[in-house]
């Protein structure tokens, strides 16, 4: 009896220190950090089945190929021409007035002096040639003293109201100038006094135009041709006289593409780097300094890089072969496309044998079996449009 009591008191304590101790590891875990307690419970291990769950084994054994082809530009044309319309370059030289002064007078007596400065400007000095300073001289005493930019240019009685224009050398001249008139003294008639009265005073010269002297042009290349740009030539036919001709600059985009005297009446041809073009809108400028030219003919081309065109390889063994031919399976071909609701045209070369596509849909289906073979097998695409490509698939399909 002693000994049942004593068997049912180890019992009870042994439940109770099982008790215990399964609170403490309950304890432990739920106090573990998220991370260690969902590894221990292997609830990691249940999500990742469910994100794996999306392809089974069996649909990746059935796919025999899976390609992203992305971009595949089309280029229907070898080269681009592009045409500019004939011009004329020529210099118009005009004589013109530079400036006009108002009528003034000096003096020169023994106790009174009066000289005359007059500022004024040559806005286009660079292009102004044969410049004179002409006036009238109704009263004329004395020797009359003109200096131009503190530099003598003429001293000299006036004998005559009207006498010749004065010559002013271009070396003397700056963009803003200074006349300065004056007369001298009297000597020994010291009760006299010299007079210049001057009037109807004019500074002309000869102003050439050179507006006409530079032509520009807008021409316009396309994405599609800047991308694939190999090389550019420039070809023009200059009508001028060889004697006579100036330099001629040609620029594209402000960088030089010739620079010379060309040959006149005759096809001038020059290559130039590809670099040099932009997509969109392009300039070139014609400009010669001397002589008259007009410009035909002229044409800009550029040549194309050749396109090779993605091809993709996937093999089918014998069983996969016969399970095809034995209609236990199909062979089928997606394309999935951008959705951008552009008409997509292409050839599809499998195993040399052609599929014609054009659709506007965002995917596009076929079944191949006829196309395919035993072993290795090729598909190549052939765009007739810009194609946008997200995926390539060939997959077995029950």
């Amino acid at each position: 009896m002693n000994n049942k009591k004593a068997q049912g008191t180890n019992a009870a304590s042994a439940t109770g220190f099982i008790a215990l101790m399964v609170g403490l590891i309950i304890l432990y875990i739920i106090f573990l950090p998220p991370d260690e307690r969902a590894e221990l419970l292997g609830e990691n291990e249940t999500i990742e089945d469910e994100d794996e769950g999306g392809v089974s084994a069996e649909d990746e054994e059935n796919i025999l190929m899976l390609e992203y082809p992305g971009r595949i530009d089309y280029l229907k044309e070898k080269e681009y021409e592009h045409d500019i319309s004939a011009f004329k370059l020529y210099k118009t030289i005009n004589a013109q007035e530079l400036d006009t002064i108002n009528p003034f007078i000096i003096r020169h007596g023994l106790f009174d002096e009066v000289k005359k400065e007059i500022p004024f400007k040559i806005l286009d000095l660079k292009n102004t040639e044969n410049i004179l300073l002409s006036f009238t001289a109704k009263k004329h005493t004395g020797i009359l003293t003109i200096k131009l930019n503190d530099i003598n240019i003429f001293e000299s009685e006036i004998t005559t109201s009207n006498p010749k224009p004065i010559k002013l050398k271009k070396n003397y001249f700056e963009e803003d100038n200074i006349l300065e008139f004056s007369v001298s003294g009297t000597g020994i008639k010291f009760w006299s006094t010299n007079v210049y009265s001057l009037d109807d005073i004019r500074i002309v010269g000869d102003v050439a135009d050179i507006s006409r002297q530079e032509s520009k042009n807008i021409f316009f290349v396309s994405e599609n041709e800047k991308l694939n740009l190999e090389r550019a030539k420039l070809r023009f036919w200059p009508d001028c006289e060889q004697d006579d001709a100036g330099k001629l600059d040609v620029l594209i985009n402000y960088r030089e593409v010739f620079s010379g005297v060309p040959d006149c009446k005759t096809i001038n041809m020059y290559l130039f780097s590809a670099t040099f073009l932009h997509k969109g809108d392009n300039n070139i400028v014609f400009k010669t300094d001397k002589g008259s030219y007009r410009i035909e003919q002229i044409k800009i081309t550029t040549d194309l890089k050749e396109l090779t065109y993605p091809t993709y390889y996937f093999p089918i063994n014998e069983s996969t072969y016969d399970k095809i031919k034995g209609d236990e399976y199909d062979t089928k071909l997606t394309l999935e496309f951008v959705d951008d609701k552009k008409d997509k045209e292409m050839n599809l070369n499998i195993n040399n044998r052609m599929i014609s596509i054009d659709t506007e849909e965002a995917k596009y289906y076929k079944n191949i079996d006829n196309y395919v073979k035993e072993g290795n097998n090729f598909i190549k695409i052939e765009p007739l449009s810009m194609l946008d490509i997200v995926e390539l698939k060939i997959e077995l399909e029950k």
